[in-house]
């Protein structure tokens, strides 16, 4: 793996004609720190230059710092603006009564600051960044669309929905004739995964909903620093009190820590033997299901960035032998839904998109060989 570089592909995000790279860039684990501008800065040019088009961020990472930011190193960039993706999410950025939530005076002066702050006449795409269960949900849809209608974002989204929650802004807008949501931006690893590959997979065939998936290492369980099941010092999980009550222990408390560790040391030997990194592979896990629009990565330095991207190739190279022998590992598949009409399970969507992309590529192969052996044939 090492020298070879990747190719950047691109998808449709949900039922639009949006392409977005299938890995993107997002500042939110940088956005608590203004010291950290400069790098972002440099993250975000040398992720462009490799043919990253998606820029991920919302009010609520520092609290505004984190698209101010953005918006600067956005500019620095210096590209034509049709030729970057921008999103944002609202729901929470201050103090006020009524800075929080998704009413219609949050959304429209929420998205006017985000605006100013990113330096943008709109956005590509806006998120709800939680769902509301206070503010009716029509009060929401209608003033998302009037967003979209007024041009200051082109399409709008959600963001960890529930299925019923999306399904039902679906509803109001197809009867109200407003701007469906596209897309939902979900938590997806090879750890966290009950979310992404069951609860929602009826969206992806009823809606063609579209994922922005975040947090692909797990809070950077994933990444190989922590194979040994410990801290070291200097890391996120050593000095970081909220990220060592949370997501530390849920990880590797006296229940799942023999798990966790067997788990990683596995990935790390998978790894080894594909010739790339632990985080190369895991974000590859996340992009070879197709459910994936893209893949939001954070990365603080460059070298971050080039070795993130590397996945693409990681996941080029995906077989089924491969899937069947990480899945074998992380023995962490959803429970499968059941197709009530022939009282089966249904086939794992994963397993499908994997399956159809294999026969496509052996598809493609057959054809190129018969094509290449008819104009030998001619030839003699």
């Amino acid at each position: 793996m090492e020298g070879s570089k990747p190719a950047m592909t691109y998808r449709y995000l949900g039922n639009t004609g949006l392409k977005v790279s299938v890995l993107s860039y997002g500042n939110w684990l940088t956005a608590h720190n203004p010291e950290s501008e400069k790098a972002i800065i440099e993250c975000v040019k040398k992720a462009y230059e490799l043919g990253v088009n998606f820029f991920d961020t919302a009010e609520i990472y520092g609290a505004g710092v984190a698209e101010t930011i953005m918006g600067k190193a956005l500019k620095e960039l210096g590209v034509e603006r049709e030729d970057i993706v921008v999103t944002t999410k609202l729901f929470k950025c201050g103090n006020g009564i009524n800075d929080n939530f998704l009413s219609r005076k949050h959304l429209v002066e929420g998205m006017k600051n985000s605006l100013e702050r990113l330096q943008l006449e709109y956005v590509d795409v806006v998120f709800c960044h939680r769902p509301d269960t206070q503010t009716p949900m029509e009060e929401t849809c209608r003033a998302m669309d009037w967003l979209v209608e007024e041009g200051h974002a082109f399409y709008w989204a959600t963001s960890e929905w529930s299925p019923s929650q999306i399904s039902r802004a679906m509803e109001i807008c197809e009867r109200l004739r407003l701007n469906k949501p596209i897309a939902d931006q979900c938590q997806y690893s090879a750890i966290v995964r009950d979310n992404f590959e069951k609860n929602l997979r009826l969206c992806y065939e009823q809606y063609k909903y579209g994922t922005t998936i975040w947090s692909p290492l797990a809070g950077g369980i994933l990444s190989g620093k922590y194979n040994s099941g410990e801290a070291p010092e200097g890391s996120r999980y050593h000095d970081d009190e909220y990220a060592k009550e949370n997501l530390w222990k849920h990880y590797f408390n006296d229940k799942t820590k023999e798990k966790t560790v067997k788990i990683l040391q596995g990935l790390e030997e998978i790894a080894k033997e594909q010739g790339c990194s632990q985080a190369q592979l895991a974000l590859a896990w996340t992009i070879v299901n197709a459910d994936v629009s893209t893949c939001i990565f954070g990365a603080t330095k460059v070298e971050q960035v080039e070795d993130n991207v590397k996945a693409l190739q990681v996941a080029q190279n995906w077989t089924s032998e491969l899937e069947e022998k990480i899945e074998k590992l992380l023995d962490n598949e959803p429970e499968p839904v059941m197709d009530f009409n022939v009282w089966k399970p249904m086939k794992p969507r994963r397993k499908v998109v994997i399956e159809l992309k294999e026969n496509q590529k052996a598809e493609a192969e057959t054809s190129f060989l018969k094509g290449h052996l008819e104009k030998s044939a001619n030839k003699k």
